[in-house]
């Protein structure tokens, strides 16, 4: 065989393995990501199981419990997208304590869950593909996540007065 062939053969070999680790190395993170999930809703459902044999008095106390582990399974992971792990937590929070105050029920708060983490996974997978793409993604805001969510629903707030308007308190200030 010519050294011609031999360096053609090598070439090709070299080109094989460049691209099979490539090709590995774009469906790591995301085996990661999805261990981290599977992880998380492992630890999510020990501690709600714990909170039905009495071990925690509430949802949010069991919501509480899993927080530790939740977030040492996305870090060990990798876990890039750090504001909607956030968002995962917060609404788990916010969701448990509408639950144990009567606001919402199990069952919904359950079914908004599921929603919501289709919801993450697609974002997820969206921002996968920009960066893919080598495009910054813009982040999508959590109220659009959680809208029309009950569970999740902020409690009302009062608007803010904007800036320089005048917000007249007793006597303190008169508004012309």
């Amino acid at each position: 065989m010519s050294d011609r062939v031999r360096r053609g053969r090598l070439v090709w070999s070299l080109a094989a393995a460049a691209l099979a680790l490539g090709v590995a190395g774009c469906f790591y993170p995301h085996g990661r990501m999805d261990e981290a999930r599977v992880q998380a809703d492992s630890v999510f459902a020990a501690c709600e199981r714990a909170r039905e044999a009495g071990r925690y008095p509430t949802h949010r106390a069991a919501v509480e419990c899993a927080v530790p582990k939740v977030q040492e399974a996305y870090r060990e992971a990798a876990y890039p997208y750090v504001d909607l792990l956030y968002i995962r937590i917060e609404a788990r929070r916010r969701g448990a304590g509408k639950v144990d105050q009567g606001e919402v029920t199990e069952a919904q708060y359950q079914q908004d869950i599921a929603t919501l983490e289709a919801r993450i996974e697609a974002e997820e997978a969206r921002r996968a593909e920009l960066t893919g793409r080598g495009l910054t993604p813009t982040p999508v805001p959590d109220q659009t996540l959680v809208a029309g969510l009950p569970s999740f629903a902020a409690a009302p707030t009062a608007e803010l007065p904007t800036p320089g308007s005048c917000l007249p308190l007793g006597a303190i200030r008169a508004c012309k």
